[in-house]
């Protein structure tokens, strides 16, 4: 893949209706910072700065952004004076009774399309454990022979923690009936397990996803 460490940008999914928490997860703070914005700083300690945040609609968007900007946390933050290119997409004019990660996946890699990425990295809000180096071995994972690097943890694949070739990201994005894994399918994935990603220093614990008030008060 070149010269390039990570990925060209990184889609955002931040969009969930966060019904089992009853609050947007976005905002849900852990170790007293937003999960959204443990997820922007560790994607910006890895190099990357442009991301795609993809929201249900611009209500949510506003709301959740308004909260985090009147919070005393810097938003959006920088490292090292190196500022966030950040856009917001909207998945609100698509059938609202299907698949809302898909939805929200759709939408924003037609816009990373649109920007000239040849490659985006995928991950959602609810991990605030995410590491850093966790982008870069994804991006190397990606070959002639793959267009897609997918995460297996100790629970099994991760589907919505991925790194793709934009084209085929698009290509496999033609049903929006369609299960996170079924997309990863479409895409010559290659899995990226508890071996490669153990050796790098990550831990299971990368991939804890936060969907509630239980998990909230078991990693507290």
């Amino acid at each position: 893949m070149g010269t390039r460490t990570v990925a060209e940008g990184a889609i955002i999914l931040a969009g969930g209706p966060s019904s089992r928490m009853g609050e947007p997860k976005a905002l849900v703070e852990v170790g007293g910072e937003a999960m959204l914005l443990r997820i922007v700083k560790a994607l910006q300690s890895a190099g990357i700065t442009q991301t795609i945040l993809s929201f249900k609609n611009q209500e949510q968007a506003t709301s959740i952004v308004n909260a985090l900007q009147q919070n005393s946390q810097k938003w959006p933050p920088d490292i090292e004076d190196d500022e966030l290119a950040m856009r917001m997409v909207f998945d609100d004019h698509l059938n609202q009774n299907q698949n809302s990660a898909i939805r929200g996946i759709s939408e924003a890699a037609i816009v990373a399309h649109q920007l000239g990425w040849d490659t985006v990295q995928i991950v959602p809000c609810d991990v605030p454990f995410i590491e850093p180096q966790l982008f870069p071995l994804l991006y190397g994972n990606l070959s002639k022979h793959s267009n897609c690097a997918v995460i297996r943890s100790d629970s099994g694949i991760e589907p919505l923690l991925f790194c793709a070739k934009t084209e085929a990201l698009n290509a496999a994005l033609n049903d929006m009936s369609m299960a996170a894994h079924q997309m990863i399918s479409k895409m010559n994935s290659v899995e990226v397990g508890p071996a490669e990603w153990g050796a790098a220093g990550i831990t299971n614990r990368c991939f804890t996803n936060v969907n509630s008030k239980e998990d909230l008060d078991s990693i507290n």
